[in-house]
């Protein structure tokens, strides 16, 4: 016989933990001299181990370099990524600190200190994801190491201009946009063979596009970079062609395609930026509550202020209030 208590639920403020789920924060700060110009690799190495252990591992993993929010939180873990002083031989250095902590006990799971140079970008984050994979017991499959391969390129100093540009991409607005495709065009030119940072230009020209219509001779210009990229080895193995796709079809209106583009792209990556654009083909299908769920899903994958600019103004304009009113409270004026 079962017993059944009838007493009224006493309401409380704690949050019971997650193991699986893992905060990546940023910490900024003045100690550091140089630390500004590191800024947008350490924000990109964040945002790169949400996204792969989201989609390779059984974590869930929340970016929130974004998020200046002081608030309670249900993940289990916390790794935190932000630039120190330290003396090393004799002077003081900025070194780049790693730290990954057990919230249940407060232990410390990981604790890496790197100095950040033009050469050595890559070997640190390989060496950030193997430690990740031993403390974790996560083995990474081969298709994320693939992943990663992506990132290599012959020059060193590539990576970090790659990384700038994508920090300007989060902001989202024209003028951010003009500049990433400034950056991106630039190492295009310098290293050739760098080919995921083509493919992340066209993303960004398409953007730009749907934002501000292009003149012919910026249509024609699109339109040949559109053909280079399906010439890529391999291409159609990336998150991002597809997001091209998706960005090109919904701006000709063609929703179908456009939903079985994106859906291509959420199976190769697991990223916030998948959940805002599969929200913009459900607001064009006319499925509103779907729409909602995906952009809360983006948010949850990496909340603060730049989601929410891109669900309201990406691709086209989304009303907050109407389609994913839960969100309101999070907006930046609030």
């Amino acid at each position: 016989m079962s017993v059944v208590d009838h007493n009224a639920a006493v309401t409380k403020t704690r949050l019971l933990l997650n193991p699986r789920d893992i905060d990546v924060r940023f910490e900024g700060g003045n100690s550091c001299n140089n630390w500004v110009s590191q800024e947008s690799y350490a924000i990109g190495l964040g945002g790169l181990i949400t996204d792969l252990l989201n989609t390779y591992s059984t974590f869930m993993v929340h970016d929130k370099t974004n998020y200046r929010v002081n608030e309670p939180s249900s993940s289990g873990k916390t790794l935190t990524i932000q630039f120190v002083n330290q003396r090393h031989y004799r002077a003081q250095q900025c070194f780049m600190s790693v730290v990954l902590i057990d919230n249940a006990d407060g232990s410390t799971m990981l604790d890496k200190r790197y100095f950040v140079t033009n050469t050595n970008q890559l070997s640190i984050q390989d060496d950030l994801f193997n430690s990740l994979s031993f403390v974790l017991t996560q083995p990474w499959p081969n298709r994320m190491r693939e992943q990663l391969a992506l990132f290599r390129t012959p020059q060193n100093t590539a990576l970090m201009r790659f990384y700038e540009a994508r920090q300007l991409i989060l902001s989202g607005d024209a003028q951010a946009l003009g500049k990433a495709s400034d950056i991106l065009n630039g190492i295009i030119k310098e290293t050739p063979d760098f080919n995921y940072a083509y493919e992340y230009k066209v993303l960004v020209d398409v953007l730009r596009q749907s934002q501000q219509p292009f003149d012919k001779e910026q249509v024609a210009a699109l339109n040949e970079e559109f053909k280079k990229i399906d010439q890529i080895p391999g291409v159609e193995k990336t998150s991002v062609y597809y997001k091209i796709k998706t960005v090109d079809l919904l701006g000709k209106g063609d929703i179908d395609a456009a939903y079985e583009e994106i859906n291509k792209s959420i199976e190769l990556e697991m990223s916030w930026f998948n959940y805002v654009l599969l929200g913009k083909v459900y607001e064009m299908k006319g499925e509103n509550r779907l729409a909602a769920d995906a952009y809360l899903t983006a948010f949850n994958l990496r909340p603060g202020e730049n989601t929410l600019y891109w669900i309201e103004n990406g691709v086209f304009q989304t009303s907050v209030q109407k389609i994913v009113p839960y969100l309101n409270s999070f907006l930046a004026e609030d």
